[in-house]
């Protein structure tokens, strides 16, 4: 138990080093950030690893990914949204395509989780599924029984 208690520290202490370490290198190096719509870091770090980049948390509210030799931070700014943070090196425009494609990916994800934890809801207020429609354009109708 002790022992456990003594990382602590150590833990909050190495994530603060790590994070005021980007924090310097995004000052010394040129950077920019470019706002995004995501907010759940779980949902953004699953997307990540489904678009082939390899995700790191690093700290609260901040994680980093490559792809390639490429290196992005995403850090969570006070309205708990990341933003993703990028070299100058790299094109305005073959970032924000990579986002529009991160966050296509990440909508996806977040429609899979609403409808499942929508369904299970469903079934604990003993409602039961009649009919689910889905359309051109993804989105879900779903039509319940009332029992």
């Amino acid at each position: 138990m002790s022992i456990e208690l003594a990382l602590v520290p150590i833990a909050i202490a190495l994530t603060q080093t790590i994070g005021s370490q980007i924090e310097k290198k995004r000052k010394t190096r040129h950077t920019y950030a470019i706002k995004t719509i995501m907010k759940d870091a779980h949902i953004l770090q699953t997307t990540l690893n489904n678009y082939g980049c390899a995700p790191t948390i690093i700290g609260d509210g901040e994680m980093k990914s490559e792809i390639g030799n490429v290196q992005i931070l995403f850090q969570q700014t006070e309205q708990n949204i990341f933003e993703a943070v990028f070299a100058n090196e790299i094109d305005v425009e073959q970032a924000a395509q990579f986002l529009t494609n991160i966050q296509e990916e990440y909508g996806h994800l977040v429609q899979q989780e609403t409808y499942k934890k929508l369904l299970e809801r469903a079934k604990q207020q003993g409602l039961l599924l009649e009919t689910e429609e889905v359309s051109d354009t993804n989105s879900i109708v779903l039509t319940f029984k009332v029992n």
